[in-house]
């Protein structure tokens, strides 16, 4: 098994009206927004990419994140390594969905349940 420094891993939320600016592939994430030119003049960034380790898109299901992200970092802590998984986002943007999980199904259960 590798050793792995600091990954930076993004998990993009379901939602039933997706942003038409943005677009990702596996590790690269993008946005998009169209300038209105008629009214004045603006010289601000109308593109912005991010890349990460990892993106997991928004029909990943909540066994695929535990096992992509989680399962090698419980693995390595019974090793006597440390290991950290942080979740970081806007509010609703599903961290606690992420880390605890849902209570309606078990299939819905999270990083910690698991």
């Amino acid at each position: 098994k590798n050793k792995k420094g600091i990954e930076v891993i993004l998990r993009v939320r379901p939602t039933k009206r997706f942003s038409p600016y943005f677009t990702q592939d596996e590790n690269k994430c993008q946005f998009d927004f169209p300038k209105d030119e008629s009214k004045y003049v603006d010289n601000s960034a109308a593109q912005f990419n991010f890349r990460f380790d990892h993106i997991f898109p928004p029909p990943t299901k909540q066994e695929e994140v535990f096992e992509g992200i989680a399962k090698d970092v419980i693995e390595s802590t019974m090793e006597g390594y440390n290991g950290t998984i942080f979740a970081y986002g806007q509010t609703g943007s599903g961290k606690t969905y992420t880390i605890t999980g849902g209570a309606e199904r078990y299939v819905d259960r999270g990083i910690i349940p698991r």
